[in-house]
């Protein structure tokens, strides 16, 4: 089928709960629009008979916000993050695994860097105003952050503070198409920065059993304070990204020479 502007925005309405009440979404779009998402498994419903967003949504979501912050790749990160003047190094924490079918944000960290030093720091708690069913990994709880702010401030914030700046961090998939980019749409904003990915970067230039940032980490004996959190995580990534461009540099001088 071809995907309209309205089959998006029923996707989006779809991402902000994990599941849209059936006479909610009927009564804010054509359901005939509904029912041709259904037919092609892009909605489902629960046994409640509420819509959500199938896997195959949440990877359209991913492709369509990619056509506005484009995914570079591999080798046109390394000129791309070289030439910046600056670029934000950015991890999050959240309550589960897809934004686009209900997960939220619970923490975001982000590291403003200029000539690979840390030049500005953004650090923000969010409450998600749904249960965290994944604080075993990182700690944070319901009661930690049921006096935050909730997305929405935390997000327009964010992007003042990113601007239009390259955005890198371990998995861009996850952190910024998965929920970043998919929560500034959300909230009227399009976003349009450059992405890289230093999961991307590690493999191309580094050499580590396996290419989790805590390998990596271990690998080359880069201080993790402690996995899982979205500052300590940052710090990382922002550390494998230096080693990486300059291995890249490195090589880069080899060929030339």
């Amino acid at each position: 089928m071809i995907i309209e502007r309205i089959h998006i925005r029923i996707f989006i309405t779809c991402s902000i709960v994990s599941f849209a009440e059936q006479h909610a979404l009927i009564s804010s779009y054509p359901k005939q629009a509904i029912d041709e998402l259904e037919q092609h498994g892009y909605l489902a419903r629960s046994r409640y008979g509420h819509y959500y967003n199938t896997k195959l949504a949440a990877q359209y979501l991913r492709g369509f916000m990619n056509n506005y912050s484009p995914r570079l790749k591999v080798l046109d990160m390394v000129p791309v993050l070289q030439q910046a003047e600056e670029y934000v190094v950015v991890d999050i924490e959240t309550t589960g695994g897809s934004a686009a079918r209900g997960d939220k944000i619970v923490e975001i960290a982000a590291l403003k860097v200029r000539d690979g030093q840390t030049i500005d720091l953004f650090h923000r708690f969010i409450n998600p105003e749904k249960p965290i069913k994944n604080s075993h990994i990182h700690g944070i709880t319901n009661a930690r952050v049921k006096n935050e702010q909730t997305i929405t401030p935390v997000i327009h914030a964010f992007k003042a503070f990113l601007g239009d700046l390259p955005i890198v961090s371990h998995h861009i998939g996850f952190d910024w198409y998965n929920f970043l980019a998919l929560e500034l749409f959300r909230n009227g904003i399009r976003p349009t920065n450059k992405a890289a990915c230093t999961v991307m970067l590690a493999r191309q230039f580094l050499k580590s059993p396996k290419y989790n940032l805590n390998i990596i980490a271990k690998t080359y004996n880069i201080p993790l304070l402690k996995h899982h959190t979205a500052d300590a995580d940052a710090i990382c990534a922002n550390e494998i990204l230096q080693l990486a461009l300059a291995q890249a540099a490195s090589a880069c001088h080899k060929t030339v020479l």
